[in-house]
């Protein structure tokens, strides 16, 4: 079975769009579910989502419900947890991404012999400056850890649940998720990248991607920063 996460943040004007996105992947896989975290949402996101999904199929649609949010990883790693599929999938809730994006990423994996491969988009229509941070961000990571990583924190990401459960124990709570997934798959398996178009946010209040102010993006960098230093840390011991 193929899981697919999506972290849903505040993102009521989004909901009814990428449930109705979501459609034709479950009309084009046949043993599939996607898991929608409510992570710990303080707008009417409950509503739109009991509205959404009194319209499909609970057996694979279904939501999970973080009470507080305490981070966006944490909203991630409750749906993986949650999941039930052998292969598991995260992208976001946003409008952003395609969410037959995942579809792709699950036919690369199947092309592969390791189990610990972990398949990922790579943005290829980017801006100059957000094209420029990404690789910033994926330079410094790679020269802070001694193992080359590029766009972080692309979607959608793929990989199977034992390379989940080998790792899950000690996984951070906040955007450096990304970071802790790609750096451990370089180190077990390997990565493969794959292209991937965002459109613009529409609707909502990005979080720290693409569309963000840069006070919002400053913290994130400031946290993704310290976050690569602590993983170093832990590497060099």
């Amino acid at each position: 079975m193929l899981s697919i996460i999506l972290p849903c943040y505040n993102e009521q004007d989004n909901l009814e769009f990428l449930f109705n996105s979501l459609d034709p992947v479950a009309a084009a896989h046949q043993d599939l579910e996607i898991i929608l975290v409510n992570n710990g949402s303080t707008d009417n996101s409950v509503a739109v989502f009991e509205q959404e999904l009194a319209k499909r199929n609970r057996n694979i649609f279904r939501v999970v419900t973080v009470e507080k949010n305490i981070g966006y990883g944490y909203g991630i790693l409750t749906g993986l947890r949650a999941a039930k599929g052998d292969i598991l999938s995260v992208t976001h809730a946003d409008r952003q991404t395609d969410p037959m994006d995942v579809l792709k990423a699950f036919k690369i994996y199947q092309d592969q012999s390791s189990t610990l491969a972990l398949v990922k988009g790579f943005r290829k229509n980017r801006r100059p400056m957000e094209a420029f941070f990404s690789w910033g961000m994926g330079l410094l990571s790679s020269l802070a850890l001694g193992t080359r990583l590029t766009e972080i924190n692309a979607q959608p990401k793929l990989f199977s649940k034992a390379f989940f459960d080998s790792i899950e124990q000690d996984a951070p709570h906040d955007f450096s998720l990304d970071l802790y997934f790609l750096y451990h798959a370089k180190n077990k398996g390997q990565i493969i990248d794959f292209p991937v178009y965002f459109a613009k946010r529409v609707a909502g209040e990005a979080k720290g991607g693409s569309g963000s102010s840069w006070k919002v993006r400053w913290k994130l960098i400031k946290r993704i920063l310290n976050y690569i230093f602590e993983l170093r840390k832990k590497v060099k011991q």
